[in-house]
């Protein structure tokens, strides 16, 4: 999915099914783009299930396909000089939300949804989608700001490393410090020392710290 959406061109055409479901020629013309190249693009999404085709009859010849969204999705990359994440999640209705934050919003759109009036309902979900928007952003910037200290603190640590004496000490004490796991075929294969390297290096870490 990521390599999915990384691309300009695949980005461009999910912006436009976003508004609605759309067609391969229409889609074309409002992005500039030969049939071809926005054919080759919708193959690759629909390939990866992000996008999905209906068929319709058309009035001037053979049916024709429709493309729509299929997932709703968010993606977040953090790149720092001690990190990199990358991360896709689908997200939908979330059960045993009841008693938090969202579940107070979910409870609200249901008693929405029971009002007898269709045309009643817009001005409280719109209220709605501007107060998730808001909560969002917040959360964005809390986000960043956390960012910042977890890799202030991984920048600090890695100074410290260089007094630990040797260079496989340091390695491995900034992988824990980063990945927080203490497998240690884990860190074996993703620093490439043998387990019994890896091994003695944490037992030397371990006392060291103790101390």
């Amino acid at each position: 999915m990521l390599g999915t959406v990384e691309n300009p061109i695949r980005r461009k055409i999910i912006a436009k099914l976003v508004q609605e479901p759309n067609y391969q020629l229409q889609l074309s013309k409002e992005l500039g783009y030969s049939q071809q190249l926005v054919a080759k693009h919708l193959v690759n999404m629909e390939e990866s299930g992000l996008v999905g085709t209906l068929l319709e009859d058309s009035p001037r010849g053979p049916q024709r396909k429709e493309y729509l969204l299929k997932k709703s999705l968010s993606v977040t990359i953090d790149v720092t000089p001690n990190l990199f994440r990358a991360r896709v999640f689908s997200f939908g209705a979330v059960p045993g939300m009841e008693d938090s934050e969202a579940g107070k919003v979910i409870s609200k759109v249901n008693e929405i949804l029971r009002y007898p009036d269709e045309v009643s309902k817009i001005r409280p979900l719109a209220e709605i989608v501007r107060e998730v928007d808001k909560k969002l952003k917040e959360m964005e910037e809390q986000r960043a700001v956390l960012l910042y200290l977890r890799n202030f603190a991984l920048v600090e640590a890695a100074k410290a490393t260089t007094s630990l004496g040797t260079v496989g000490k340091g390695k491995v004490l900034r992988y824990l410090m980063k990945e927080q796991r203490d497998g240690i075929g884990d860190i074996s294969s993703s620093l490439g020392l043998r387990q019994q390297v890896v091994g003695d290096i944490l037992e030397e870490i371990e006392k060291e710290l103790s101390r």
